[in-house]
């Protein structure tokens, strides 16, 4: 449909434009583009802030030597053709979809670690646009040649369908390099599901075609409750993620061609490595990572049951052993690369190795996936760090066009970056105390402790409410059992998690374990908190247990809420 599409326009020189879409809807020829990757220019910034890396590469302005073997084709890659080279921008050669040598795309590198979000990206496309156009490198006597830089080639023939085609309207596929919050990918996602047309004016100009490997991963996934996760607490950074991994995962089960990227059957691609992704959600997600994914692999598109992997209702589904034996192998590699999808999943648990294994096998093809290893970007105007991604397979562009649509992926990434410019917070789930814990008599009387510092729970008398009714507001939907069922729970519960981290050599740090919060009617709400070590599979997870306290009116002392907890000991929690 490329061809078809562009040709149209070309041959008619009154027509109008018409967007072209990307490679995924076009010829498996050109469908199979291999755009490897000049990771110098998509390299971050040099201060750490949000760059715009872009590459635009067109199958119908290419360079031929016939009489080019294939590892010197190779070898002109990303070279830069012509010098035609500007500010933070370069003409290079790129091997496209041939396998046999002696044919190179152009393409157009824009360089991600001097533009910025909210920079000068758009000019930078102009320029390299006049300059092409000024140069009209096709036209006039034939041959029309050129050499490359460093290659053992030289010169290369320039080729195109017409000698007397406008350069203003050659087609270019874009790809766009920068720094995404992963739930701000996750929203890009669920967008380019919902709205599979890439003309669709309603789409971001981020979202690529051609996401049949892209699976959206939802809160429903998570039904069964796969290590312990309830699926209406799951954040969207968190589906962000679970996407991304499942995508690649289930992908392997399609053959690769030789030297063919598992980029190429989805639009985003993570160029900082697995293991750093993992980092920014690890703490909201529990247990075995591949346990997880290999529960998450029983559900296709709509969260209906994937019979190809389980077997047993969504609600409960059994895993067979076919996610844990996928692989991808790369047979043109020397030997052949091959990576297990189990292994992957359960390196990235462990963050062991680095870079992960698929980061690792992909360079065995051209080091795309992962391939700034863990370096990430801050968002525009803020100090959060987001990792790097690719974006691929975007409606093709013209010369023309090149300016408005760098200005466009500007504004689109700054919009994304201010709508997700704060992480989604774990939700907050009340617990109760452990089963092993015993509540205390419930007669009235002054809260006492167990101030030896032996680490055995303290004995709590519970306080009643104050008898005064003035001092005894309605609670509120988050302040409910006050005084004495709460309060004898969070002690409780937190003595008894403190003495088997304790016993375990493990013990707890206690942040903000007492916080004062709103006054709600008369009423000091605080929260309680802890931080688990990892091996606890709960690290920085947040307990929500709401506590209250009637100031100036509580019978017989009542409770300290403000004083801290120091040292870890269990007896200064009251």
């Amino acid at each position: 449909m490329h061809s078809i599409l562009y040709l149209s326009t070309l041959l008619t020189a009154s027509v109008a434009y018409v967007p072209l879409r990307p490679r995924a809807y076009s010829d498996p020829c050109v469908e199979d583009i291999e755009d490897n990757e000049q990771v110098s220019n998509n390299a971050v910034t040099a201060d750490g802030t949000a760059g715009i890396g872009a590459e635009f590469e067109s199958p119908f302005f290419y360079f031929v030597n016939p009489d080019c073997n294939v590892d010197d084709t190779n070898d002109a890659r990303k070279k830069v053709v012509a010098e035609r080279t500007g500010t933070n921008w370069m003409l290079t050669a790129d091997t496209g979809a041939s396998t046999s040598g002696g044919k190179l795309n152009a393409e157009y590198i824009l360089d991600g670690r001097n533009i910025k979000v909210g920079g000068d990206g758009d000019k930078t496309a102009k320029a390299l646009a006049d300059d092409l156009i000024a140069w009209k490198p096709w036209q006039g006597t034939r041959p029309n040649n050129v050499n490359i830089a460093d290659s053992k080639c030289n010169p290369w023939r320039i080729d195109a369908p017409n000698a007397k085609e406008d350069p203003a309207r050659v087609p270019w596929e874009p790809q766009i390099t920068t720094p995404m919050p992963l739930e701000a990918l996750y929203s890009l996602m669920k967008e380019q599901k919902a709205i599979s047309d890439p003309l669709d004016p309603k789409r971001n100009i981020l979202d690529g075609a051609g996401a049949e490997g892209l699976l959206l991963v939802t809160k429903d996934f998570f039904q069964s409750s796969p290590n312990g996760i309830d699926g209406s607490k799951v954040t969207d950074d968190v589906l962000g993620f679970c996407s991304l991994v499942l995508s690649y995962g289930k992908v392997a089960n399609k053959k690769l061609q030789p030297n063919a990227s598992p980029k190429l059957d989805t639009t985003f691609m993570p160029r900082t490595e697995f293991n750093t992704l993992f980092e920014q959600v690890k703490s909201k997600i529990p247990g075995d990572l591949f346990d997880l994914f290999n529960t998450l692999a029983c559900y296709k598109d709509n969260a209906a049951l994937d019979t190809a992997y389980c077997k047993g209702p969504a609600t409960k589904p059994v895993p067979s052993t076919k996610f844990a034996g996928l692989s991808y192998t790369n047979t043109a590699a020397s030997p052949p690369a091959t990576v297990n999808i189990k292994d992957w999943i359960s390196g990235i648990g462990k963050q062991d190795p680095s870079p992960d294994l698929l980061s690792k096998f992909d360079e065995s093809i051209d080091g795309s996936i992962g391939g700034q290893g863990t370096k990430m970007e801050k968002i525009y105007n803020s100090q959060r760090s987001a990792p790097l991604f690719e974006f691929r397979n975007l409606l093709d562009r013209q010369t023309s066009q090149l300016e408005q649509f760098m200005r466009d992926v500007d504004s689109s990434i700054q919009t994304l970056h201010k709508d997700f410019a704060d992480p989604p917070k774990k939700k907050k789930l009340k617990r109760d105390a452990p089963a092993s814990c015993t509540m205390p008599d419930s007669s009235p009387g002054p809260t006492s402790t167990d101030g030896g510092g032996g680490g055995g729970a303290p004995t709590v008398t519970p306080v009643d409410p104050p008898s005064q009714p003035s001092c005894v507001p309605t609670p509120t939907d988050h302040v409910k059992d006050a005084h004495k069922g709460e309060m004898q729970k969070v002690a409780k519960f937190f003595c008894d998690r403190y003495a088997a981290n304790t016993n375990a050599q493990a013990p707890i740090s206690i942040t903000q374990t007492i916080m004062a919060g709103v006054r709600i009617q008369g009423r000091a709400v605080v929260d309680i908190a802890f931080d688990y070590p990892p091996s606890k599979g709960n690290q920085d997870d947040v307990y929500n247990i709401k506590l209250t306290s009637v100031l100036n009116c509580t019978p017989k002392g009542g409770f300290n809420l403000a004083t801290p907890v120091a040292n870890n000991n269990c007896a200064d929690i009251l």
